[in-house]
C-alpha cells in the first residue's frame, strides 16, 4: 500500500501532540494508584521498566513506517512479512484494543466529572463524553490535532506543575497540610514491600500506561515527511513521557502513604486534597478529566484509522472505507463509538470496577500487538536491508539484540500478570481473543470473503 493513497496532514509538532495525547492519559492519572497499591514505591521501577519497552516498540514502529509508510502502519507490515492472516489479527487486535482504551478513558473521565455530581450515574456521563468527543473526530486530522494540542498540553503542563510542587515540598520551600517527605527509600523492604512480586504483578495496568504508542505508526503514515519528522518527533515524545512519568511517581510516593491511595481515585487528586491546597483538588480534577477526553480523543483517531486500513486491505467491509469531505472515515468512527457506548452499560453493572477491568484489557490486547510488532520489525530489518537497503532512513540501534531483549521483557509480563488475580480473566480474554480472530480468518479466507 501505498501512502500516497491516504491524506497528509501531521508535521512534526503534530506528531509529538497526537503521540502525547494518546500516551499520557488515565493510565498515569488513574491508573498509577493501583499500581501503587500492588508495588507500593517500588512502582518507580515498573515505570522505569515499562518505558524501557514502550522506547523499544516506538522505534521498531518508526523504522518499518519510514520505510513504508503504509495506512494501517504496523499491520501492514507485518502481513509482508508473515502474510495477511496476521494482518488481520493485528489490525483487528489493535482496534479492539484501542475500543477498550477508549473505554477505559471514557470510564475515567465518568469518575473525574462524578466527584463533582455524585448523584448523577456513570453511564450518564459515558454516553455525554461519547457522543462529544465523536462530534470532535469527525473534523480532519489538522484540526484534530489542534484540538489535541489544547487537551495535551493541559495535561503535560499539570504534571511538570506537579512535579515543581513535589520538588519544592521535599526541599522545604513549600508545605502545605504539613505534608513531609517519607522514608521510603530507607531500606529494600520499605521501597519495595511486596517485593519483585508486586512490581511484576503491577505490569500490566503499567504498561496500559504506555499502550498508545500505537498512534506513532498511524500518524506517521499521515504526516509530511515521514523520514524527517518522525525520528526527532520519536526521541522528543518517549524521553518526554518516561520523565513525566517517573518523577510524577516518584513524588507521590514521597508524599503520601502508599497504602493510602484508592484505586477509584486519582492519586494526584487524592495528594492535594490531603496537602489543603486551595481550590487544587478540583483544578487538578479538571486537569485529570481533560487528560481522560485527551487520550479518548485520540485513540478514536487510532482505532477509526486502524479499521479504514483493514478495510483498504480487503479485511474489513467496504463501507469502512468511505470518508467525509474532511477525510475522516465515517463509518469506521462510527463503528468504534457505538461499541464505545457498551462503557455505559458495564458502568452501570460494575460503576467500582469498571476503569480496572477496561484498562486491564486494553494492556493484554496492546501487548499482543507489541509482542508482533518486536518479531515484525527483526524480519522486517532483515528484508529491507537484502531487498531495498536505501530506503532503511532511519536504524534502530542495537538490531537485532534488541528485539530479543523486547520479545524476552513482553513474555515476562504476561508470565506474570497472574500474580495480581484480577488480571487473569484479561490475560485468558486476549489469549482467547488471537485464537478467536485466527479462526474466522480460516473461516472467512476459506469462503473467499476477504484478501
Amino acid at each position: 500500500m501505498s501512502s500516497k493513497s491516504i491524506k497528509k496532514g501531521f508535521n512534526r509538532n503534530h506528531l509529538i501532540i497526537m503521540a502525547l495525547g494518546n500516551i499520557i492519559g488515565s493510565g498515569i492519572f488513574l491508573g498509577s494508584g493501583t499500581v501503587i497499591s500492588i508495588a507500593g514505591p517500588g512502582a518507580i521501577l515498573a515505570y522505569i521498566f515499562g518505558g524501557i519497552i514502550m522506547v523499544m516498540e516506538v522505534m521498531f514502529i518508526t523504522e518499518m513506517t519510514i520505510i513504508n509508510p503504509a495506512p494501517g502502519s504496523f499491520r501492514v507490515h507485518a502481513s509482508e512479512i508473515f502474510g495477511p492472516w496476521i494482518g488481520f489479527v493485528n489490525g483487528w487486535m489493535f482496534w479492539f484494543s484501542g475500543v477498550l482504551g477508549m473505554a477505559s478513558e471514557v470510564a475515567a473521565a465518568a469518575i473525574f466529572t462524578g466527584l463533582w455530581f455524585p448523584g448523577i450515574p456513570l453511564w450518564v456521563f459515558c454516553v455525554i463524553y461519547a457522543l462529544v468527543m465523536t462530534g470532535i473526530n469527525l473534523k480532519d486530522a489538522r484540526g484534530l490535532s489542534i484540538i489535541e494540542s489544547f487537551l495535551a498540553s493541559i495535561k503535560v503542563l499539570s504534571l511538570v506543575v506537579f512535579i515543581v510542587f513535589g520538588i519544592t515540598t521535599i526541599v522545604g520551600i513549600t508545605s502545605f497540610g504539613g505534608i513531609k517527605p517519607l522514608p521510603v527509600f530507607q531500606s529494600v523492604n520499605s521501597f519495595m514491600p511486596n517485593g519483585f512480586r508486586g512490581i511484576f504483578a503491577s505490569m500490566i495496568m503499567v504498561m496500559f500506561s504506555f499502550t498508545g504508542t500505537g498512534i506513532i505508526g498511524l500518524a506517521i503514515a499521515e504526516s509530511e515527511n515521514p523520514e524527517k519528522d518522525a525520528p526527532p518527533a520519536i526521541y522528543t515524545i518517549t524521553i518526554t513521557v518516561i520523565i513525566l512519568y517517573t518523577f510524577s511517581i516518584f513524588f507521590i510516593i514521597c508524599l503520601m502513604p502508599w497504602k493510602a491511595f484508592s484505586t477509584s481515585e486519582s492519586p494526584f487528586v487524592e495528594i492535594l486534597n490531603r496537602a489543603g491546597v486551595p481550590f487544587g483538588s478540583d483544578i487538578l480534577n479538571f486537569v485529570v478529566l481533560t487528560a481522560a477526553l485527551s487520550g479518548l480523543n485520540s485513540s478514536m483517531y487510532s482505532a477509526s484509522r486502524m479499521l479504514n486500513s483493514l478495510s483498504l486491505g480487503k479485511q474489513a467491509p467496504k463501507t469502512f472505507l468511505i470518508k467525509n469531505k474532511n477525510g475522516v472515515p465515517v463509518y469506521a468512527l462510527g463503528l468504534s463509538s457505538i461499541v464505545l457506548l457498551m462503557t455505559a452499560v458495564i458502568s452501570y453493572i460494575v460503576p467500582s470496577k469498571v476503569f480496572e477491568i477496561l484498562a486491564a484489557a486494553s494492556g493484554f490486547t496492546a501487548l499482543v500487538n507489541w509482542l508482533t510488532i518486536s518479531i515484525t520489525h527483526f524480519f522486517y530489518r532483515r528484508k529491507t536491508l537484502k531487498e531495498k537497503p536505501d530506503r532503511l532512513k532511519y536504524k534502530v540501534p542495537g538490531w537485532p539484540l534488541i528485539n530479543f531483549i523486547a520479545v524476552t521483557f513482553i513474555v515476562v509480563v504476561f508470565a506474570t500478570s497472574p500474580l495480581y488475580p484480577g488480571q487473569i480473566s484479561g490475560l485468558i480474554g486476549s489469549i482467547t481473543l488471537f485464537a478467536f480472530l485466527v479462526i474466522i480468518y480460516i473461516i472467512l479466507k476459506t469462503k473467499k470473503l476477504i484478501n
